[in-house]
């Protein structure tokens, strides 16, 4: 028998992967390759940048290939995330006058099918890994991989707490964040190694979160290492104070948002 908490929590997951079932199913709507461009997107674009980067630029670099395109997939990722995350009160605007439900449960359950795309690309990424670079990481590497993606994750929902009831005010937030982003991915390793960037730029780079996440990640995934600890530990003591900050806004934020709709 399950208690009333228990319940509670059980109805939660069940309204979160209701809402983001009706997301995929009007995402994919007419769409004759459906979920099929999931992996299309993130792989076209590595195709491109690795054909360029990898003969031009970075021919003597060590396993460029595989380092973009792990940076491209936890980049993708992020991007996607806080996008959906951001606009997703403003599209659940007719369930949010009709029936209550809590704000963070639809910025949840939006960002469910960026989670489900990760997922299918992380495979394709570890089949790239294994049987094309002979790379296997060992366990403790994963691990901590693992808490790389819970951190990219995080930080993506973070944003979309603050910018989503944000957004029912600004509307014009949702082309400032693609100016950011277009900044940021070119602030982070993705396309270039971070050993050839110098010193006191490396400093300002590490400004962005998501350097850290990628490189670090890169590290655990493909150089069967770890980065420094006390980056992460940093990181993390940093990050849950700026997560529950984050629900404190959303809640301030989302006060008689309903009557903006």
């Amino acid at each position: 028998m399950k208690l009333p908490d228990q319940k509670k929590k059980s109805n939660h997951w069940e309204i979160i992967w209701m809402l983001a079932k009706t997301d995929l199913k009007m995402r994919y709507q007419g769409s004759w390759l459906g979920a099929l461009w999931v992996f299309l997107k993130p792989f076209c674009i590595f195709l491109v940048l690795n054909f360029v980067f990898s003969n031009l630029f970075f021919k003597s670099t060590p396993q460029y290939s595989i380092r973009l395109l792990v940076g491209l997939i936890l980049w993708m990722f992020f991007a996607e995330t806080t996008t959906v995350g951001m606009s997703s009160l403003l599209s659940k605007a007719s369930i949010l006058k009709k029936v209550y439900i809590p704000k963070w449960m639809i910025i949840i359950s939006a960002t469910v099918h960026s989670a489900m795309a990760f997922v299918f690309n992380l495979i394709i990424m570890f089949i790239f890994l294994v049987f094309f670079y002979n790379i296997y990481p060992g366990l403790k590497h994963l691990l901590v991989f693992t808490v790389y993606l819970i951190l990219i994750y995080g930080i993506s929902l973070i944003f979309s707490f603050i910018t989503a009831p944000l957004y029912i005010r600004i509307r014009d937030l949702n082309q400032v964040w693609e100016v950011a982003l277009q900044v940021l991915f070119y602030s982070s390793p993705i396309i270039y190694p971070m050993a050839l960037i110098p010193e006191r730029i490396q400093s300002v780079l590490y400004l962005n979160p998501m350097t850290l996440l990628i490189e670090h990640s890169r590290v655990a995934l493909i150089d069967n290492s770890l980065a420094r600890t006390d980056h992460l530990i940093i990181f993390i003591a940093i990050f849950i104070p700026c997560f529950m900050l984050s629900l404190w806004l959303l809640k301030k934020f989302s006060k008689n948002l309903i009557e903006l709709l």
